[in-house]
């Protein structure tokens, strides 16, 4: 069964606004949103900006998005199949690009340019 990912797009280099894309994965039962996401990125879109570095065990936090409104841990979240998840940047951080987030931003004066922060 399929699953469906409506993921948050922001490139500042290209984009005036943020948008979502969405993406269907078929036949991926079992995968993390992190190898969903994974799984995009290297057979659909090239071009999606994530962080490909991560601990693997959830200790790190380097993984986190925010998934149907809630921070999680990418590498925790198990997709079921038949459902559509909504994927945008981990909540409170300037977005960087996509997926990608500033988490050294509560330590830095504010951000001037374009930052996006997902708020609800």
């Amino acid at each position: 069964m399929d699953i469906r990912l409506r993921i948050f797009r922001f490139n500042p280099e290209t984009d005036s606004l943020p948008y979502y894309t969405t993406y269907v994965l078929p036949g991926a039962e079992g995968l993390t949103l992190l190898m969903a996401v994974k799984k995009v990125y290297k057979t659909i879109d090239p071009t999606l900006g994530f962080r490909d570095y991560f601990c693997g065990r959830g200790l790190c936090g380097s993984c986190l998005m925010t998934v149907d409104g809630v921070v999680k841990k990418s590498c925790h979240v198990v997709l079921e199949p038949g459902r559509e998840y909504l994927v945008e940047p981990a909540r409170k951080y300037p977005v960087i690009r996509d997926l990608v987030v500033d988490f050294g931003a509560q330590r830095k004066a504010p951000a001037t340019g374009n930052v996006f922060t997902i708020a609800r």
